[in-house]
């Protein structure tokens, strides 16, 4: 029999905010996805696939939130001012999920 695996509230919680945290991990310095994924393993202890990873940094691109620029070790991307000026939001961001959440997961007994 083989067990069921469940992800971990850390596992969701980062999955569903991937772009947000994305951004948040482009605020040190620029990477390439394959940096963006090492550290979430290394920092979050949760994988992350490539195409997952890559298709946030498409969509992030599009929104113009960060650039991409080739050099020797591949794509490398980093935050443009938009998508500064999304993390400096982030505080805002941040009580809205959590106000969300209160409301989604509020309880009646």
């Amino acid at each position: 029999m083989i067990p069921e695996l469940k992800p971990t509230v850390q596992e969701r919680s980062l999955k569903a905010f991937l772009d947000l945290a994305i951004l948040c991990a482009l605020t040190e310095h620029p990477m390439t996805g394959y940096e963006i994924n090492r550290l979430f393993l290394k920092k979050h202890r949760v994988f992350v696939s490539h195409s997952t990873i890559y298709s946030k940094l498409t969509s992030l691109e599009r929104k113009s939130w960060i650039e991409c620029v080739k050099n020797s070790t591949g794509r490398v991307y980093g935050l443009t001012e938009k998508g500064k000026e999304a993390v400096a939001d982030m505080a805002d961001i941040t009580r809205e999920i959590q106000t969300a959440l209160k409301l989604i997961l509020k309880c009646r007994g």
